[in-house]
């Protein structure tokens, strides 16, 4: 029924299309729920709902790609993925509803196909993974795997609608990333992957191959501290500035953020072992009033 309001609200009427994006909305809240991308979504205006859960869903599937599965299955499943999109984008449709749903929304608000090429690029750099060297090399990932898709989300919602909110928008998915890599540090390292940049580990003398083994030093607390102060001290200078009309949005993003950076420093050793996750009932408080300031959509 709610999914039946927000197709209406944002004027799509076609049979297959209303199909389509009703997929994309059951996809993420079965793949996300709970999380920012979820809870952000039921945040948005109505009328936007539909196009962003189809560019979330589109994402999701192509991390599905990269980081489920069997490893050595991960290159084909991600290369084939790649190739039904781009087929999608050349005909100007797919009968997969995801991709399907995600032309239309690309077509819809003319978005340019490079950022499905960064998210893409930073994806296959997963598979094909390195360490990265310094934290600008980090950054620029974090901008290819996020900060495009993120500012394309919020061009569907409204919410930027100038080239300076765009920027401010993909500078805070760099953080937003960072938070991520904090939080699932463990799994990452269960993956092979360790994206905190060596420079850092450098700075404080943590070895790469105690880290990459789980063995935990009393230096690591240093650096995690260190890189949830990035994460922390961006959020602070954000806060700072005027950024209307982003502000709420913003804000939402910055509350979230915060609470899995003290989560992060508040589980010490036990980050190498599992993900850390606040309760879900105090990061849906942060959602709460984007979502009350929709009601009743």
């Amino acid at each position: 029924m709610l999914v039946r309001r927000w197709l209406d609200a944002a004027g799509i009427t076609d049979p297959v299309l209303r199909h389509c994006y009703t997929v994309c909305v059951r996809e993420l809240a079965g793949a996300d729920g709970g999380t920012a991308r979820w809870q952000g979504l039921r945040s948005a205006p109505a009328r936007a709902r539909p196009h962003a859960a189809a560019l979330l869903a589109h994402g999701c599937r192509a991390d599905l790609c990269v980081d489920s599965g069997p490893v050595e299955d991960r290159q084909r499943r991600f290369t084939q993925f790649v190739e039904t999109t781009w087929a999608a984008f050349a005909t100007g449709g797919s009968h997969d509803p995801v991709l399907h749903a995600t032309v239309h929304t690309y077509r819809t608000f003319d978005m340019p196909l490079s950022v499905v090429e960064d998210m893409f690029s930073a994806m296959q750099r997963d598979l094909d993974f390195r360490d990265f060297t310094t934290f600008d090399e980090l950054r620029q990932w974090c901008m290819q795997m996020t900060g495009g898709p993120m500012a394309m989300v919020h061009r569907a919602t409204g919410a930027v609608t100038e080239p300076g909110y765009e920027l401010l928008v993909r500078e805070l998915s760099v953080f937003a990333q960072l938070t991520d890599v904090l939080r699932d540090l463990s799994e990452d390292l269960d993956d092979g992957r360790l994206y905190l940049p060596l420079e850092d580990l450098d700075r404080f003398r943590v070895r790469a191959e105690d880290l990459k083994a789980k063995r935990w030093t009393p230096a690591m607390a240093d650096l995690i501290a260190f890189e949830a102060e990035r994460v922390t001290g961006h959020l602070r200078m954000a806060a700072e500035v005027d950024h209307a009309p982003v502000n709420a949005l913003l804000h939402a993003y910055r509350e979230y953020m915060a609470l899995i950076t003290a989560a992060v420093l508040a589980a010490g050793q036990d980050v190498l072992h599992r993900p850390v996750q606040p309760p879900l009932g105090t990061l849906l408080n942060v959602w709460r009033p984007r979502m009350r300031a929709v009601v009743p959509c």
